[in-house]
C-alpha cells in the first residue's frame, strides 16, 4: 500500500457500518466506476475500503495550476483526492467531509484550499460523477468566479482575467473528444 493511501486511511478512521442499501449503492457505484475508468488514463484510484468500497484515492492527471511560495502560477498534472463515503451519503452530504485534496497542497483555483474542495455534491451521486466534476474542477471547466463565495479569491481574479484560455485541459475524463460542427439547413421550397 503506497504512503498516501495509509494517510488516507488513517484520516478517514475506521469503517463504519453500512446498512444493505447503503452497501449495495457503494457495491453498484463501484462496479459502474471500475467498468468505465480505463487503466493509463487521466485517472488513477485504489479501493482503500476493507469491506465495502466507501474510501478512495483518486490521482488526476488533469492538467491544473499551482502557485509556489515565490508567488508564480505554473501547470500542474497532478491531483490526489481521497473521497470518503458516509453512512448517511444517500440523505445528506457533506462536501468537506466527503472530498478532500491531499495533493498538492499548493493547488491554485477559486474552488479549492487544500484539503478543502468547494464542490456541490449530491446525496446519491456515484463515485464516477463526483470523478468527473474533479475533473472539470482541476481543468477550471468548473470555476466560482464570484470572489465572496470562493475559497481562494486571489485564484478568482486570476481567473477573470484569463477566462480565454480556459479550460486548462480539454481532454474529457472518459472517451475521446470530438469536433462538431453545425450548418444551417437549406429551406425547403
Amino acid at each position: 500500500m503506497e504512503m498516501i493511501d495509509r494517510q488516507i486511511r488513517h484520516m478517514a478512521g475506521a469503517e463504519p457500518h453500512f446498512d444493505e442499501v447503503m452497501a449495495a449503492f457503494l457495491e453498484n457505484s463501484r462496479g459502474e466506476f471500475v467498468a468505465r475508468v480505463p487503466p493509463g488514463g487521466i485517472l488513477e484510484y485504489a479501493d482503500l475500503g476493507e469491506h465495502v468500497p466507501w474510501l478512495w484515492r483518486l490521482t488526476f492527471h488533469t492538467h491544473g495550476l499551482v502557485k509556489e511560495a515565490e508567488g508564480v502560477i505554473r501547470p500542474s498534472s497532478h491531483h490526489v483526492v481521497a473521497v470518503r463515503f458516509l453512512p448517511d451519503y444517500l440523505r445528506h452530504v457533506d462536501r468537506f467531509a466527503t472530498l478532500a485534496l491531499l495533493e498538492p497542497t499548493n493547488a491554485f483555483h477559486p474552488n479549492l484550499m487544500p484539503p478543502g474542495i468547494c464542490l456541490e455534491v449530491y446525496p446519491g451521486e456515484t463515485l464516477l460523477e463526483l470523478a468527473e466534476s474533479l475533473h472539470n474542477l482541476f481543468s477550471w471547466r468548473l470555476r466560482q468566479l464570484a470572489e465572496n463565495d470562493a475559497l481562494n479569491r486571489e485564484a478568482c481574479m486570476w481567473g477573470r482575467a484569463h477566462l480565454k484560455e480556459l479550460p486548462l485541459d480539454p481532454r474529457p475524463l472518459l472517451g475521446q473528444s470530438f469536433t462538431l460542427s453545425l450548418e444551417p439547413l437549406e429551406e425547403r421550397a
